[in-house]
């Protein structure tokens, strides 16, 4: 399959650095929308994972956002939350309900969440620049959008199809869970999230 009604595009090359554990993750059920592979003081020039101008370095923590099945739910974020600050979370179903564990260290209010710089590169004479980061605002707007998106493809089909009805039942049975690994230097330890 070259791309799905997430994404538009195929597979990026960085990808087939984590192919084989998401293939691993995708049988058994969590249904992967996008990731990236951690990455550590990468060169800026390097073809596949590179950036910016030469001479800097590339930093990337592992991330993996997946459709959950609802029967899975709650052993995953259980391991979620055991996992935590290691871990950084954000998690919502169809009906609203919205999980996290990304809450800012300066407010004690569960409404000040954390941004998480997800990729970030190191060049000279230059600040740290942060291309890719998660919040809470951000991700409850995909979350509307990627529930959205199974209605949408149920559309294609007739209105009491089987197809239709296993698109809807899935948009209204699953949780959008975004998972960041903040220990870029292990660069494998999110896989042990997924079991």
């Amino acid at each position: 399959i070259p791309s799905l009604p997430w994404s538009d595009e195929p597979l990026l090359a960085e990808t087939q650095r984590i192919r084989d554990e998401l293939l691993r993750i995708n049988k058994l059920g969590y249904w992967t929308l996008a990731s990236q592979p951690a990455l550590d003081a990468v060169p800026s020039s390097d073809a596949t994972y590179g950036w910016g101008p030469r001479g800097g370095y590339i930093y990337q923590k592992a991330f993996v956002e997946c459709f959950v099945p609802a029967q899975m739910f709650p052993a995953f974020l259980s391991r979620l939350q055991s996992a935590s600050p290691r871990i950084t979370y954000y998690a919502s179903n169809a009906q609203g309900d919205f999980i996290t564990n990304a809450h800012s260290s300066q407010s004690d209010t569960e409404n000040a969440t954390a941004v998480t710089a997800l990729t970030w590169g190191v060049f000279p004479g230059r600040a740290v620049v942060q291309p890719t980061l998660i919040d809470k605002m951000n991700f409850l707007a995909w979350r509307t959008e990627a529930f959205q998106t199974w209605r949408e493809w149920a559309n294609m089909f007739a209105r009491d199809s089987s197809e239709a009805r296993f698109l809807c039942g899935t948009a209204d049975e699953c949780w959008l869970v975004n998972v960041v690994d903040n220990e870029f230097k292990n660069p494998d330890a999110i896989w042990e999230m997924f079991r």
